[in-house]
């Protein structure tokens, strides 16, 4: 069998109780153990709005795998990276992007997978009711789900209240928001930070299963872990006007080491778009 970070220790730069999800899913298919890195990932943007993410998704969870690495107590790391908006191909649909980006620094190899899922309580809204505020709460999955209020126009970015839980703290947290507030009212959003939300906690856990499944995958040139998909190509046609559209037709699977790449169609079995989804029928 091909395990080659069987007995490995890897190193899981976050702040927020990831290796809950990670570790389990790494030991059972690797071999390996997780630990956790004392990493600040916050320096690189925050969900709450504090500090604003610079770089893309992906550059992002790269950088935080490399500060793992920079502390030098492992060879192997791991980071992860979550963004929150309309899915790529449902845009009605609010959507959880995981990444979860390896390096292992013997073979000085980068192997990341993503994934795109609509199992998560993604919202926000202004207000400046209670009542309102206890409705959308009820929405978003609350208590087991964390909020986050603050003010809605705000100057000073410390006033902000994280992983709100209970009734007194919503009421608390609306009145002190509202009032530090230049237009009288709160902002209120889900608190997408993993260990806040077991929604978000799930998809973490199956990308980490998607890249332990890739790591133990051998190229079938070389023989380097992590064969996968590299990229995607768009231009899956809509089933009724043959239109090519922005929905993804095939994907290249291909080494992180070589050079080596096979093109397949889609592994979703999927051959065609919906007119429902398709720009020309459906502008």
């Amino acid at each position: 069998m091909f395990r080659p970070y069987e007995n490995a220790q890897i190193g899981l730069a976050t702040k927020h109780a990831k290796k809950t999800a990670i570790a389990p899913i790494f030991k059972s298919i690797l071999g390996a153990e997780v630990i956790d890195l004392d990493v600040d990932t916050d320096i690189l943007g925050a969900f709450s709005g504090e500090v604003p993410r610079i770089g893309s998704a992906l550059e992002t969870v790269k950088r935080k795998c490399e500060m793992g690495i920079e502390k030098g107590f492992f060879d192997f790391c791991l980071a992860s990276e979550g963004s929150f908006g309309p899915h790529p191909d449902y845009p009605f649909i609010p959507c959880d992007q995981e990444i979860l980006y390896f390096i292992d620094n013997l073979k000085k190899i980068h192997v990341w997978a993503t994934i795109f899922s609509n199992k998560t309580n993604y919202n926000f809204k202004k207000t400046t009711s209670f009542p309102e505020l206890l409705e959308f709460s009820k929405k978003v999955k609350f208590p087991t789900h964390a909020l986050i209020i603050r003010p809605n126009i705000w100057e000073n970015k410390n006033h902000i209240f994280k992983g709100v839980q209970t009734e007194e703290g919503l009421k608390y947290s609306l009145e002190v928001s509202m009032k530090r507030s230049k237009d009288g009212a709160a902002w209120v959003e889900t608190d997408m930070r993993a260990h806040m939300n077991p929604s978000r906690m799930s998809v973490i856990q199956e990308v980490a299963r998607k890249l332990a499944n890739q790591l133990n995958t051998p190229c079938p040139q070389c023989n380097s872990p992590g064969w996968g998909i590299k990229r995607v190509e768009r231009g899956l046609k809509c089933s009724y006007c043959s239109f090519e559209t922005d929905w993804v037709k095939s994907e290249i699977y291909g080494c992180v080491f070589c050079s080596c790449e096979f093109k397949q169609l889609r592994s979703d079995g999927i051959m065609s778009v919906d007119p429902s989804m398709c720009k020309m029928c459906n502008p």
